[in-house]
């Protein structure tokens, strides 16, 4: 008996035991499977976000390889523009040169300074010519002093003001051949002489002496900057209220009038300068300090841009601040509104579009100093 109780006994503690231990494996299990769970759930997560951030990385691949390809045609657009409008290929090694030798002659130094230091009195950065997209430049008038750079495309402009006539006109010939009225003032000049034409303008233009004398509106007056009570000086403003202009556009603006046009340029409003379309005009430097000039260039910059320049060899070298240029430099602005532009990668002096004006002066002095500017 006692054995049997014993076996009973013992097979009740091992049953409890295996119980016991049963329950253990259950409950480790239950834990195992949780822990497994949460790990695929662990690694699901990680394995959508390697995905996601995978894609977003091809994607931003795609895209960057995009934009690249979509520069590279702009630029082959552009240089293949540029050469159907120039007729030259970009040179790269020439203007690499320029600046070298920027960097080491001492007539350079004002350029040098400008190029590697942000200084807004410089007036290099300023005098940048740019290509006009769809639009040639060309010579109107005689290829001489009178003549002045504008584009091809003289759509939708019906109107000029010229300041600074003398004896020389065929600029304003050439824009009436276009349909254009020319309004004239020089104080010293009592009127217009036709009387070369047969002589000098003959087989130039395309019509009649008649027909010149109704597009050609001369005033012996001068453009003053300020109002005044003097009847021979008028603003330009003045002037065009005159004519009833104030509510035109699309006009063009000539001046030669021996560095007055600074004072004129300096006092004009936004409102007019906007109305001009092509401003055209010789620009003489003085001995006033380089804020002065460059307030000037950035006011007529913000809404114009430089189209053609030259030196004009009656004026010798100038010097002020860091700035080194010929004293009469020749510029052509158009609005930038309704215009795209490209870099214009030609070498100045422009063939066909340079000449001697007469004077001695030998001019030291390299245009294309301007366009290392927007090389940077």
């Amino acid at each position: 008996m006692d054995k049997e109780k014993k076996i009973l006994e013992l097979k009740k503690i091992n049953n409890t035991h295996f119980q016991k231990y049963v329950s253990r494996v259950k409950k480790n299990y239950k834990i195992k499977i949780f822990v497994l769970f949460i790990t695929l759930i662990f690694i699901f997560i990680h394995f959508f976000i390697y995905k996601y951030r995978k894609n977003n990385i091809e994607e931003n691949n795609k895209l960057l390889k995009l934009a690249k390809i979509s520069q590279l045609m702009k630029n082959k657009r552009q240089t293949h523009h540029f050469n159907k409008l120039k007729g030259v290929p970009d040179n790269k090694k020439f203007f690499d040169n320029l600046l070298s030798i920027m960097n080491k002659e001492e007539k350079y130094k004002g350029a040098k300074y400008c190029y590697y230091n942000d200084d807004d009195s410089c007036l290099y950065k300023y005098f940048c010519p740019k290509i006009v997209e769809g639009k040639n430049l060309k010579f109107y008038g005689f290829l001489a002093d009178g003549g002045y750079v504008l584009t091809d495309d003289l759509n939708n402009i019906n109107i000029a003001y010229s300041f600074g006539v003398d004896s020389e006109f065929s600029f304003e010939l050439k824009l009436a051949d276009n349909g254009i009225d020319s309004y004239m003032y020089d104080p010293t000049v009592k009127s217009l002489d036709f009387s070369k034409y047969n002589k000098d303008y003959n087989n130039f233009f395309n019509n009649n002496i008649s027909y010149y004398q109704k597009k050609l509106h001369f005033f012996q007056i001068g453009i003053a900057h300020s109002k005044n009570k003097n009847n021979t000086m008028k603003t330009l403003e003045e002037l065009m209220k005159i004519n009833g202009h104030l509510n035109k556009s699309n006009m063009i603006l000539k001046m030669d009038i021996e560095s007055a046009e600074w004072m004129i340029l300096k006092e004009l409003s936004s409102d007019i300068l906007k109305k001009f379309i092509y401003i055209s005009f010789e620009l003489h430097f003085g001995q006033k300090p380089e804020e002065y000039y460059s307030d000037i260039i950035k006011k007529l910059s913000k809404y114009h841009q430089v189209i053609f320049i030259r030196c004009n060899d009656w004026g010798e070298m100038v010097e002020f601040g860091y700035n080194r240029f010929c004293n009469c430099i020749e510029l052509t602005y158009i609005l930038k509104k309704g215009n795209k532009f490209l870099k214009d990668n030609s070498i100045y002096p422009l063939k066909g579009f340079n000449y001697n004006n007469g004077g001695n002066h030998k001019l030291d002095f390299d245009l294309n100093v301007f366009k290392l500017f927007y090389r940077k």
